[in-house]
C-alpha cells in the first residue's frame, strides 16, 4: 500500500440498543470494535502504528444512510489517495443498505485501489475470488438491510405504545422544560426558560407582533433557545449554526404553536420518509397521538388561544411550486440574509427589525449598484475558470500515449504466449535443453504476469482521464453563459458564489465556491469589492 494509511471505521447507533432504548450491546460499543480491529491487525501483521492508521468514528448514526460525517471524511481522504485499506468489525458496521454497500465493495473501492476487510465476516477483498464470495457478501448485506427495516418497525411500535401512555419519547426536552432526573420520560418546567415562554405568550396576547417580541428579547440580551441549551451542558446544534445567535420571527411563531406548553404530550406529528432517511413528512392531525395532562403546563389554554389568535391573523403567502434559489446575499453583522425593501430599490438586513444590532438597522444598499458589482465580478471569474477548464481538458485529452502503451503491451503479451508454446515444442523435439526451456519459460511467464497486471492499471487510467474530461465538459455546460450573464439570476450565480457579505455601500465580500477541478486555490477564497 506504499505510504497509504489503513482506515479503521467504527459505527454505533440507536440500532444497536434494545427496543426500549436502554443499554447498547457491549459487543458493538466503540471500544469493543476498536479492540477487535486492532487485535486483527496485530494477528495479521498489519501495522497499527499511529502514523500508519486513521480512525473514523460515527457515534449515533444509522447504517441505512451513508451521509455520516466520519464516513464522508474517510471517503474524501480515500479519494485523495491517502487510504489503502479499510477495516470494519462487520458489514453491518459499514452499512445496512445492501445496494449501496455492494456499490462500494464492487465498484468504488476497486476503482480507488482500496483493500476492504470485514473481520467477523472473514472477508478480505484481496483474497476474495470468483462469484461465491460476492454472493456471500450480497446475502449478508440483504440480511442487514432487512434487519434494519424490521428493527425500525419494532422500535416505532414500542415507542408509540409508550407515547400513548403519556411518556415523553423525544430525544430532547423542548425549550421551557427539562427531563425529570428520576424519570427521563417525564417533563418538568425549567423555571428560567419557562418564564421567557410566558413572557412571549403574554406579549403576543397583548397584541405585540412577532418582530416586536423578537426585537425585545434581543435588546434585553435574553439567551436564545440554543444558547440556553448549551449553557445547560446539552449537546444541541442547529442545522446551520450562526455565529451571532438571535431570536427570530420563526422561532417566536413556532413557540406560540407548541401545545406542549399546555401540558400535552404529542407524538407522531411527522414520520420518516423511509428507513435511513433524514427527511420527515408531516402527518395529518388525525394521525397524531395527543395525551393531555402528562406534565405541568406553562401557559393556560385561555392565554394560548388569545396569543395565537392575535399572532396569526393573516394567511401566509403561498410559495410558488419549484425549488427556491439559494440565498447568496447576507448581512455580516448578524449572518442573516438580505431582503429587498418594500419599494424594491435597495437591499436591507432581513432581521433589521428584530436583531437589536445597530449596524443591521443602518444597512441599506442600492439594488442596482450591488447586483451590477456582483455580476461584473462573476463574469470575470467565470471567464478565468472557463479558460482554466479548457486548458485542463486539453491536457487530460492527451491519452494517446497511454493507449499506445496498452497496444504495445497487448502485442507483447501475445508474442510471449506464442513463444511459450514454441519453447515447449522445441523442448519436446530436443532442440533445447530442459534447463534452457525452464529458464526461458519462467522468464516469459514472469513478463506475461507483469503485462497482465499493468494493462488493467493503464485501462483504469484511461477511464479515469475520460471521466475527468466528461466531468469538465459537464461543468463547462453549467458555467455556460455566466461569462456574459447580464441579469441577476440567483440560481445561476449560486453555482459559483457561496455567499456575498454586504457591509455597506462601499464594501462587499464575495466568497467563491469554485471547484478545484477548475481553478486550484480558488475554492472558498474571499474577494473584497468596492461598489462603484
Amino acid at each position: 500500500m506504499g505510504n497509504k494509511k489503513t482506515a479503521i471505521y467504527i459505527r454505533l447507533s440507536d440500532e444497536d440498543s434494545h427496543v426500549d432504548r436502554t443499554v447498547k450491546a457491549e459487543s458493538n460499543s466503540v471500544a469493543a470494535q476498536r479492540l477487535l480491529i486492532r487485535d486483527y491487525m496485530q494477528r495479521n501483521s498489519l501495522s497499527a502504528a499511529p502514523e500508519d492508521t486513521s480512525e473514523y468514528v460515527d457515534d449515533g448514526f444509522s447504517g441505512t444512510n451513508f451521509q455520516r460525517p466520519a464516513f464522508r471524511r474517510m471517503m474524501d481522504d480515500a479519494k485523495r489517495g491517502e487510504i489503502g485499506c479499510i477495516i470494519v468489525k462487520d458489514f453491518s458496521r459499514f452499512g445496512r443498505d445492501h445496494l449501496e454497500t455492494g456499490n462500494y465493495l464492487e465498484r468504488i473501492f476497486p476503482l480507488l485501489g482500496i483493500r476492504f476487510i470485514s473481520v467477523n465476516d472473514q472477508f478480505d477483498s484481496e483474497d476474495c475470488m470468483g462469484m461465491t464470495g460476492g454472493m456471500s457478501v450480497a446475502l449478508k448485506n440483504i440480511i442487514n438491510s432487512m434487519y434494519s427495516r424490521d428493527l425500525s418497525k419494532k422500535v416505532k411500535s414500542a415507542m408509540g405504545t409508550r407515547a400513548a401512555r403519556g411518556e415523553y419519547m423525544g430525544a430532547f426536552a423542548p425549550y421551557g422544560y427539562i427531563k425529570n432526573p428520576d424519570n427521563v420520560h417525564q417533563l418538568i418546567p425549567d423555571e428560567e426558560a419557562a418564564g421567557i415562554v410566558r413572557t412571549i405568550y403574554t406579549m403576543a396576547a397583548e397584541g405585540k407582533k412577532k418582530p416586536e417580541i423578537a426585537r425585545f428579547l434581543n435588546e434585553q440580551g435574553i439567551p436564545t433557545c440554543m444558547e440556553h441549551f448549551q449553557a445547560l451542558g446539552l449537546k444541541r446544534k442547529s442545522y446551520k449554526e450562526k455565529e451571532k445567535k438571535l431570536w427570530t420571527i420563526t422561532t417566536i411563531g413556532d413557540m406560540l404553536k407548541k401545545e406542549v406548553y399546555l401540558g400535552k404530550t404529542i407524538w407522531r406529528k411527522t414520520r420518516q420518509a423511509e428507513v435511513g432517511s433524514k427527511r420527515q413528512i408531516k402527518n395529518d392531525r388525525s394521525e397524531w397521538i395527543v395525551i393531555e395532562g402528562t406534565h405541568e403546563p406553562i401557559v393556560s389554554q385561555e392565554l394560548f388561544d388569545t396569543a395565537n389568535a392575535k399572532a396569526f391573523t393573516y394567511e401566509k403567502k403561498k410559495v410558488p411550486a419549484g425549488r427556491k434559489p439559494q440565498p447568496i446575499l447576507f448581512c455580516p453583522y448578524c449572518g442573516r440574509r438580505l431582503v429587498l425593501t418594500s419599494w424594491g430599490k435597495s437591499y436591507r438586513c432581513g432581521e433589521a427589525a428584530t436583531s437589536g444590532i445597530a449596524e443591521c438597522r443602518t444597512l441599506h444598499v442600492d439594488k442596482g449598484r450591488l447586483e451590477n458589482a456582483i455580476l461584473s465580478c462573476t463574469r470575470t471569474m467565470a471567464g478565468m475558470v472557463s479558460a482554466e477548464a479548457d486548458r485542463k481538458k486539453k491536457e487530460l485529452s492527451q491519452t494517446v500515449s497511454v493507449e499506445e502503451e496498452i497496444r504495445k503491451l497487448e502485442a507483447e503479451g501475445k508474442r510471449l504466449s506464442a513463444r511459450k508454446l514454441r519453447l515447449y515444442e522445441d523442448y519436446r523435439s530436443g532442440n533445447i535443453t530442459k534447463d534452457k526451456y525452464r529458464k526461458e519459460y519462467e522468464t516469459a511467464a514472469s513478463r506475461i504476469l507483469e503485462i497482465e497486471k499493468r494493462i488493467p492499471e493503464l485501462k483504469d487510467e484511461v477511464i479515469r482521464i475520460r471521466e475527468q474530461v466528461q466531468h469538465l465538459k459537464e461543468k463547462e455546460t453549467e458555467l455556460d453563459g455566466l461569462a456574459i450573464l447580464e441579469t441577476f439570476d440567483k440560481g445561476r450565480l449560486s453555482m459559483v458564489i457561496d455567499s456575498v457579505q454586504v457591509y455597506s455601500e462601499k464594501r462587499i465580500e464575495i466568497v467563491w465556491k469554485m471547484n478545484d477541478w477548475f481553478f486550484p486555490g480558488v475554492a472558498g477564497e474571499k474577494e473584497v469589492v468596492a461598489l462603484q
